[in-house]
């Protein structure tokens, strides 16, 4: 692992952190794809060894304080991704754009589905159909995304 591999994948986290804070009107706030979740998703597979959950707890932080969610919803939903990606990273890598888009959205909603039930027992909230929205959205930006990432990474090395 190079210095400059640790440092592109730091810098597509921050960018990641950026294009989902874009402020938007009111009604496109549901179609805002999970863009950290997906890179973090992207340098589990790609860098299994490297990410780990040490990880897990600046991201998911950062992304509650960034949301205004309660502290710790995000480390909570994003260590049960991380868990599942743990175990079977290594058939993501043989799957093709197309499988991995399946299950990308399945582990999207999982991280939805995890967050939106540490909310419920916290607050009172009732969003049932913009907890999908976000997961579907993330898995049709997902190939776009895994071949940019994948072409710069090939890049530095």
């Amino acid at each position: 692992m190079s210095l400059r591999e640790t440092i592109f994948i730091l810098f597509s986290l921050c960018l990641g952190f950026i294009l989902q804070y874009l402020p938007l009107a009111d009604f496109m706030s549901w179609f805002v794809p999970q863009w950290v979740l997906m890179i973090f998703i992207f340098w589990q597979i790609q860098k299994p060894k490297l990410i780990n959950f040490w990880w897990v707890w600046p991201i998911g932080l950062l992304l509650d304080v960034q949301q205004s969610d309660f502290l710790g919803t995000s480390v909570v939903a994003l260590a049960c991704v991380l868990f599942v990606l743990q175990m079977m990273y290594q058939r993501l890598r043989v799957f093709n754009v197309a499988q991995q888009t399946l299950v990308i959205f399945l582990l999207i909603c999982s991280f939805e589905l995890v967050s939106y039930w540490a909310l419920i027992l916290v607050d009172d909230v009732n969003k049932p159909l913009s907890l999908w929205l976000p997961a579907l959205i993330s898995a049709l930006v997902w190939p776009w995304l895994y071949l940019l990432l994948s072409s710069m990474s090939h890049r530095l090395r």
